[in-house]
This record gives C-alpha cells, structure tokens and sequence, in this order.
C-alpha cells in the first residue's frame, strides 16, 4: 500500500512540475500585463485630478517583477487535494495535493520592485521641453498632426496655444484660438494626403513637413501660411526650435514640458460643483466674466466626467476627494489623447539621445 502511494504521488509531483513551467507562464504573465497597464492609467489620471485640485503629483514606476514558483513535498498514507485561487482574477496560483499528515505544495512569490519618480529622473523626464523629434515619431506612426501639436507645442510662430493653462489653471481665459485654427488646417491637409512629415539626411539631419504637388497652393495651406506669416510661395516649411534663426519659409515652434502638458490636459477634469463654490478650484472666466468652458480649448478631445457614484461603463478611474473621476469606454476621443500622452511620456522617458539634436522641419 505505502508503494501505491509512493507512485501516486511520484505522478502527482510530475503534474505540479508541469504547471510549474509553461502553465505557470501562461497563468500569470496576463495577469501582470494587465495589472501594470491599468495601474499605470490609474496613477496617470490620479494625478492630473490632482493637478486640477492644485495637489502635490506623486509618480511611481515598477521598475521590476520577480516572481518564483516553490514546491515542497511530503508523504502520508491518506490523500487529498485542494486549490487556492486569485480573488481579483480568478485563476488558481497554487494547488495543494496531501497524503495523511504530508502535502505538495506549488506556491508563487512575487517580489515587486517600484520607483519613485524624482531628483535628476524627474527633472529630465517631467520637466524639459519635449523633444520635437518625438512629435515626428507620433506623427508619422499614424496620430494626427493637430492632436500631437495640441499636447506637445505651446507656440509655433507666435501662434500661442494656452501658454497660461501650462501651469495651474488661470483666472482668465487663455489664447489659443488662433493656434488651434492653425493646427486643424495642418490636420486637413494631412487626412487628405497633402502634407507629410518627411526626414532629411545629412550633417545635421533635419524633418521636413512637405505639401505634395498642387496643395502649396489650395486653400487650406494658403490660410496656414497667412497665419504663421509664412511665404505663400512655400511648398516645405522648416520647423526649428525658438532660438534658431528664422526665415519666412521657416515655423519656430516652442515645445511643452511633459508636466506643462499635464497641467494642458488637467483642465479637462471636471469637477463637483461643491468644490468649485467650496473653493478648492478656481474658476476660469472671459474677460466680461462669464464663466470660461475648457472644452472650448480642448476641442472635446480630453474630458474626465465626475460622479458621486462608482461609474459603470469607465475605461479608467480613481476616487478621489469623496468622488469618481473617470474615463467613459465609449469616449474614443479622450481614450485617444490619454494613449498619446502615456506615448508621449513613455518616450520622453527614454535615456537622452548622444547624437546631435535635430532641427525640426515643416514642409511639402
């Protein structure tokens, strides 16, 4: 009898080893995966609630995931089995077999490692100008031209877009019209194929947004270069930073921070109306005082609803404050800017470049 059970636990154990390896894989990676992704929106709207309310942001990154399965093994003379399972996932992590007063055990131990965001990191990430190499790379892999600009570009040829809303939000309106009108001429030029950003190679590599044959001159280029005060004759405009010298076939444009565009889209977050009579967040308004709408800046492209109640139907959300900021799953617009801000984030993030830094160039 003690041989029987001798082999059946020798089978048993065989069975553990294999969910011990690919099994093991599969369960848990998934579960990983998804817990970061939705970790990461979490604290990313977390913080531009926080923005909105003038609290202090706090960022945090897991920086490493070490996970190891263990096994232990006894043997008795009676058998049993039993499973734990995962509350928030529902998948088993671990199975116990027993044999009278002995057991397998198969049990994972993950071991996270977290970094705050700060000192020198902070500074290089959260507070210098975006890189515009970086608006090239979202823009030729498939994001539209004003959106990227709307995050990223605070000024292109003087055209200002919501200087003011760079920081905390201010008490009166900030001057972005022009700018947008800007921007979504850009826009229709690009989704009908009459503009493309194009890099050029040489000693100093430079980004060219170019015009194809004929649209230097239709109606929408025509408009944008009146209002940059570009040469109406331009079929390539060459972006440079604001410091370069500058000609009338060139667009200076000055670029965001990352905290600047956080500050940009936090104006989307709406609030309690207790808060706003409480105080706890200022209120925008035109010059005639009347109150100031941000979705008039933002175009609908970002917005964070509030609710007294958990929300159904949210993509993403935090509670905060006694309520529920969130993200609705059916708002493709604002799902749209949160993913390009993560983007933007996650490659500015990257370690500083040792080549020379790009002039960033418009034309075609």
């Amino acid at each position: 009898m003690k041989s029987l059970w001798s082999l059946l636990a020798a089978a048993v154990l065989l069975s553990g080893c294999a969910y011990a390896g690919p099994r093991a894989l599969i369960a848990t990676r998934p579960l990983y995966n998804q817990a970061i992704a939705q970790t990461n929106d979490q604290e990313l709207l977390l913080n531009l609630v926080r923005i909105r309310y003038r609290d202090t942001t706090y960022f945090t990154s897991v920086e490493r995931i070490a996970a190891s399965l263990e096994m232990n093994m006894s043997i008795g003379s009676s058998g049993s089995y039993s499973q734990t399972s995962s509350t928030a996932a529902k998948d088993t992590i671990g199975r116990v077999f027993g044999f009278g007063p002995g057991t397998i055990a198969l049990n994972e131990k993950p071991t996270i490692f977290y970094a705050p965001l700060e000192g020198e990191k902070f500074v290089r990430q959260v507070m210098t100008p975006i890189n515009p190499e970086i608006l090239f790379l979202l823009v030729r892999s498939g994001w539209s031209i004003d959106r990227a600009f709307s995050i990223g570009v605070i000024e292109m040829n003087g055209l200002k877009n919501a200087p003011t809303a760079s920081g905390p939000a201010p008490s009166r309106e900030p001057e972005f019209r022009e700018f947008a009108d800007a921007a979504k001429l850009l826009r229709a030029l690009q989704r009908d194929n009459r503009l493309d950003l194009v890099r050029i190679p040489g000693e100093k590599p430079s980004i060219e947004l170019r015009f194809t044959r004929g649209s230097a001159a239709s109606e929408e280029a025509l408009k944008f270069k009146s209002l940059t005060g570009i040469d109406p004759s331009a079929d390539r405009i060459r972006i440079i930073l604001a410091g370069d010298a500058p000609d009338t076939k060139s667009l200076v444009i000055t670029t965001r921070p990352v905290m600047a565009a956080l500050h940009f889209l936090a104006t989307g977050v709406e609030v309690p109306g207790r808060d706003l009579d409480a105080g706890l967040v200022r209120r925008t308004t035109r010059a005639d005082g009347s109150p100031f709408d941000w979705q008039e800046m933002l175009g609908g492209v970002f917005r964070v609803q509030v609710s007294d109640r958990e929300p159904v139907g949210a993509t993403t959300m935090v509670h905060y404050r006694g309520a529920w900021f969130y993200i609705a799953d059916n708002d493709l617009e604002t799902k749209s800017t949160f993913e390009l801000l993560t983007q933007v984030i996650a490659l500015h993030s990257a370690p500083p470049s040792t080549t020379a830094p790009i002039a960033f160039t418009v034309g075609k």
